[in-house]
């Protein structure tokens, strides 16, 4: 088990991505989840999801 010193950003993130992963997963969420996904909103998660990713993957260089 790995203990990972997040920030605030990077829960949100994390949260945003869990969201992303249900309701992609459950018909019942869909609907209203793709009414949110316009392109704004999707632009700016995409962002935030490649910059939690390279720092993911900066730690596991680091080891």
């Amino acid at each position: 088990m790995v203990k990972l010193e997040t920030t605030e950003e990077q829960r949100d993130t994390l949260n945003i991505i869990t969201t992303f992963n249900i309701n992609a997963r459950y018909p019942d969420y869909k609907q209203s989840f793709y009414k949110k996904c316009d392109y704004k909103f999707t632009t700016a998660n995409i962002k935030k999801i490649k910059e939690l990713r390279a720092w993911l993957l900066s730690i596991i260089d680091e080891e």
